[in-house]
């Protein structure tokens, strides 16, 4: 199985959204879906993901906290923070955890897509 995109979200219908756009734009990934931070391990052991877009508001484990211990356990994982928190803060925190990128959910048609190829472009070495 090819390395897959970890949406991390807790939201439902805001993660098949992601899932659903991730399918047509990226159909050579399988996409797997985790609701917490928690999750994210469980689903990890067994290959780590290509990528991961992580919310940072989860039940339990915070987002920002899912990405300090993933980027740990796999430095070489890009992680996206995909949230609606656009306070600054929240970024520097993000960005301190680990993730290479932080698109606000308000930006899903113009920053998301263009970074999501922008960051498998470079794992991909194109």
């Amino acid at each position: 199985m090819p390395a897959s995109i970890l949406i991390v979200e807790d939201h439902q219908i805001v993660r098949r959204a992601l899932r659903d756009l991730l399918a047509v734009k990226f159909s050579e990934y399988p996409v797997i879906e985790a609701a917490s931070g928690e999750e994210v391990f469980a689903l990890s052991l067994t290959e780590p993901p290509r990528l991961v877009i992580m919310d940072i508001s989860l039940p339990g484990m915070s987002g920002i906290e899912a990405t300090r211990k993933l980027h740990a356990s796999f430095p070489s994982t890009p992680i996206l923070i995909f949230t609606v928190h656009e306070d600054s803060i929240y970024r520097k925190e993000a960005e301190a955890a680990g993730a290479c990128v932080y698109v606000p959910k308000r930006a899903l048609q113009n920053d998301l897509l263009p970074q999501l190829t922008s960051i498998l472009v470079d794992i991909n070495g194109q």
